[in-house]
């Protein structure tokens, strides 16, 4: 990954709006998406559209918001949207905001978690908790190597 110094740097308002723009225009898109296309998106698969830290908080919004989980669902569609939450955990190209949707989601759907948990003798919760930290720890190393590059240079 080349960093071009020459560009002039944003401020955090312009980087915020900019985000907001991007999580804007992805809504409408993932809004009518199936949990098959969202995972292609994420492994960036999608020719259309490139995965972006944008991206993968209007899918956790969506999540969120939309509650598309419920207990006694599908255990298929449950382990499909799991997993997509522990893909953008693991994803690099997310930010602090997006760490805080996966926390968000973790909480508002702890009840569905364990409930498919004991139905199906997995560890989901404990999986998502572990990738919601290690999610965190990967935002902060990438903080201080931004922070370094921008001292050196």
């Amino acid at each position: 990954m080349f960093v071009n110094l020459s560009e002039p740097r944003k401020s955090r308002q312009q980087l915020k709006r900019d985000r907001e723009k991007g999580i804007t225009e992805m809504r409408g898109v993932i809004s009518t998406w199936n949990k098959n296309k969202i995972k292609n998106y994420l492994y960036n698969r999608n020719k259309r559209y490139s995965t972006s830290d944008a991206g993968m908080a209007a899918i956790l919004q969506r999540f969120i918001h939309t509650h598309e989980f419920k207990i006694g669902d599908m255990s298929e569609e449950l382990k499909s949207g799991f997993d997509i939450v522990r893909i953008i955990s693991k994803n690099s190209k997310i930010y602090f905001q997006t760490t805080d949707l996966i926390y968000e989601f973790i909480r508002c759907y702890k009840e569905v978690i364990i409930s498919y948990d004991r139905q199906s003798a997995q560890t989901y919760y404990h999986k998502l908790l572990q990738d919601y930290e290690r999610s965190v720890r990967m935002v902060n190393k990438k903080l201080e190597i931004e922070e370094e590059i921008r001292i050196v240079y």
